[in-house]
């Protein structure tokens, strides 16, 4: 019998079983009953038929049937994005759709990776459920062509063996071997950055683009996620050559044109490590009002229109704070000297002055360049200390005076931002501490006080102040907005029905939702014990804020205009907003038409461009810190800790640990009992105990792996309180 005919008669059998396990040897009993069969050739067809999902090896060595193609939906096929998981299996989200999402089984992905654009086609079968119980209310498919690859570079680590060589990707969902087309230069362990070129036959052909540094070197791990995002952290000799030839540049011209505030008792309030000062400050109180001056480090009047420095800041779009470095957007010699707003030294900022009344509303908006100097810059924990009792031995009585008038305002527009719906999520971010070889020592929570939260709302209110100041100069001009819509109705009934289980109060108004709505939800649940969780999944729930050029307002900030406008440093965006500020207001007759029509026609595509930068940087700092936490618990396996349950999934449950660390226990992992999944409730349930398992479940973990290298943190739940 050859190869294929006994394959299909294995299948034959299999499905014989109704669904009932079958061990091996049983199975080769049964064969051997129709026909007689070698062993060998047996466990060769039994084998390439486990490859291939279409039987599934379970445990107690059993076979069950896997995975079988059905015919394909003529008419059916649809563009889409493949997500794929560790395992090779994945699924298509179709493109500008909300339909739901299509199943494919790795026997079907045709070589696309995660995150290719690929064009799907429908199957009609039914569906298997010993297969994938997770699976079974979603369509199938199978790819029929890779349309556009999501990316063409990935980092992995060189390991030399006694037949050759091979790669390990970083990224687990990166199924396919990897062949160099040199590996001149490379030695065991070096991490390196690859470029694809051909995929075939489950080989992916690659060039070393870049050797990282050796997997065991101070830095090279947090490198490596960098590099693997498409994130290049140094600058081209160009934009450094152009940059070093920018110098302050006070001229008399320049000069003559700005308002002089450096009589002012202007400071800066930043984290006391930060080197980059983009933003001061200075507030004077008028009677019964105030004036608030936000002053903001004028980059946009050093980086010229399609400069190299202006071409690659708009490439990168953003900063990157990673633990240990920033990957800055700006050349270091414009954002940590020339552009930063240092203490006692003259500096070129756009300045928002705002006269604000007794209720925090704006009577006046002014923005214009200025020329400033810091009076002092002060670290977040100095000011906090100052606003303990407001009194200090250290702080001169004339800046003293400032604080307590920046002080007085802060709470006038808090108190606003609170009345009008302002959204605060109460969720505790990591500060991880390093040696000084970069080897995570601590993970402590971050301390966020009134100084931090100060500044915080004198940003926003100058953001929120210059989009009106823009918008009444010029009606219906184009502009960058900051906006932030309102949650969907479906993601608000689902946290309806998870915050029900945690004992959540709130009214039947879910629907034509307002911030105010949201804000009066959390006021009201202030003594829940589960506020810290429930925080969580209402900002799960809230649609992303990104950068747009129609204005739909700021539904997490409840405010209807809003941009960025106080960090040019470190946000495209933000140099963008001076410069419209400068070609449409303030310098007109320094710009041409076209150069105004030039920008405006770019301003889409420069908004689009920035929100996907962001979310990169967002996955990036994540991912860094994820990859750190892991590096942190190698240390601590076996070791119990007490947590609270996070998210429950049919695989397993999320803990999260007092220092925001998250880990999970798989199903097999959860002792005590024999625990059941119901999907309908999202519990576990003890068989013989019944205990329960939901969220904000207490439980006592155990640490008992830990993989760097894929950011996974594995638990055992050892107690449920």
């Amino acid at each position: 019998m050859d190869n294929k005919k006994l394959k299909d008669l294995l299948v034959e059998l299999v499905k014989k079983e109704n669904g009932r396990p079958i061990q091996k040897n049983l199975l080769y009993k049964k064969l051997t009953k129709k026909q007689f069969v070698n062993k060998s050739a047996f466990f060769i067809a039994l084998d390439e038929l486990v490859l291939e999902s279409t039987l599934k090896v379970i445990f107690q060595n059993k076979v069950i049937l896997g995975y079988i193609n059905g015919p394909l939906i003529e008419g059916s096929e649809f563009e889409g994005l493949i997500f794929l998981n560790s395992k090779g299996d994945g699924f298509v989200k179709r493109i500008d759709s909300d339909l739901s999402e299509v199943y494919i089984n790795k026997k079907n992905t045709l070589n696309a990776l995660n995150g290719d654009k690929v064009i799907c086609c429908l199957m009609d079968k039914q569906k298997n459920t010993n297969f994938n119980k997770t699976t079974s209310l979603l369509k199938d498919g199978v790819i029929l062509k890779v349309v556009e690859r999501n990316k063409d570079f990935f980092t992995g680590t060189f390991n030399k063996t006694k037949d050759g060589y091979f790669i390990k990707v970083d990224d687990e969902k990166f199924g396919l071997i990897v062949k160099l087309d040199s590996i001149d230069g490379l030695v065991n362990g070096h991490k390196i950055l690859f470029k694809i070129w051909n995929i075939k036959d489950n080989i992916a052909y690659a060039t070393v683009s870049k050797i990282i540094g050796h997997e065991n070197d101070v830095g090279t791990d947090i490198l490596s996620i960098v590099y693997d995002s498409g994130i290049e952290p140094e600058f081209s000799d160009e934009v450094i050559k152009e940059s070093s030839k920018i110098d302050y540049d006070f001229n008399e011209e320049e000069v003559s044109n700005r308002v002089d505030l450096t009589h002012l008792d202007i400071i800066t309030i930043d984290p006391r490590t930060s080197k980059d000062l983009d933003d001061a400050i200075y507030v004077e109180k008028r009677g019964d009002n105030f004036k608030l001056y936000v002053a903001i480090a004028d980059v946009s009047y050093y980086v010229k229109i399609n400069s190299q420095v202006d071409i690659e800041a708009n490439k990168r779009s953003t900063s990157v704070y990673l633990v240990n470095k920033v990957i800055p957007m700006l050349p270091h010699n414009l954002s940590n000297d020339i552009c930063s707003l240092n203490e006692n030294e003259k500096r070129m900022a756009m300045t928002c002055e705002m006269d604000i009344d007794s209720k925090g509303n704006f009577l006046d908006i002014k923005v214009y360049p200025a020329i400033i100097m810091s009076k002092k810059r002060f670290a977040y924990e100095d000011v906090n200390e100052f606003f303990n009792n407001f009194k200090s031995n250290s702080i001169k009585e004339n800046l003293q005076l400032m604080l307590k008038n920046a002080y007085s305002l802060f709470k006038i527009l808090k108190t606003k931002r609170e009345n009008n719906g302002y959204i605060e999520f109460d969720i505790p971010e990591p500060k991880i501490i390093l040696d000084e070889n970069e080897k995570i020592i601590d993970i402590q929570k971050k301390e966020t006080g009134e100084a931090q939260n100060m500044i915080e709302c004198f940003m926003v209110a100058a953001n929120e102040a210059v989009t009106i100041k823009f918008n009444e100069s010029l009606k219906d001009a184009k502009f960058i907005y900051r906006v932030h819509d309102k949650p969907e109705d479906k993601k608000i009934e689902a946290f309806k029905i998870e915050a029900n289980k945690l004992n959540f109060k709130f009214d039947n108004d879910i629907h034509n939702l307002k911030p105010n709505t949201i804000s009066r939800w959390l006021r009201q649940n202030l003594d829940n014990p589960n506020k810290e969780l429930i925080n969580m999944i209402l900002l799960r729930t809230m649609a992303k804020a990104k950068y747009d050029t129609n204005n739909i307002g700021h539904f997490g900030l409840a405010l209807k205009n809003y941009t960025h406008f106080t960090s040019p440093i470190r946000r495209y965006p933000d140099l963008i907003v001076h410069r419209l500020f400068r070609m449409f207001l303030l310098e007109k007759n320094k710009y041409t038409d076209k150069q105004r029509n030039e920008l405006l026609d770019n301003l889409k595509e420069i908004c689009d461009h920035s929100t996907e930068c962001e979310i990169i940087a967002t996955n990036v700092e994540r991912d860094v810190n994820s990859m750190k936490f892991a590096e942190y618990m190698q240390s601590k396996i076996g070791k119990t800790y007490i947590g609270m349950v996070t998210y429950i999934t049919s695989f397993g449950i999320f803990v999260r640990l007092d220092n925001t660390i998250e880990g999970c226990a798989k199903h097999e992992n959860i002792k005590g009992d024999f625990y059941e999944f119901d999907q309908d409730k999202l519990i576990y349930k003890g068989k013989n105990t019944n205990k329960i398992l939901s969220l904000g479940t207490k439980v006592e973990i155990k640490v008992i792996g830990s993989n760097k290298t894929n950011r996974k943190i594995d638990f055992e739940i050892t107690k449920i309180f």
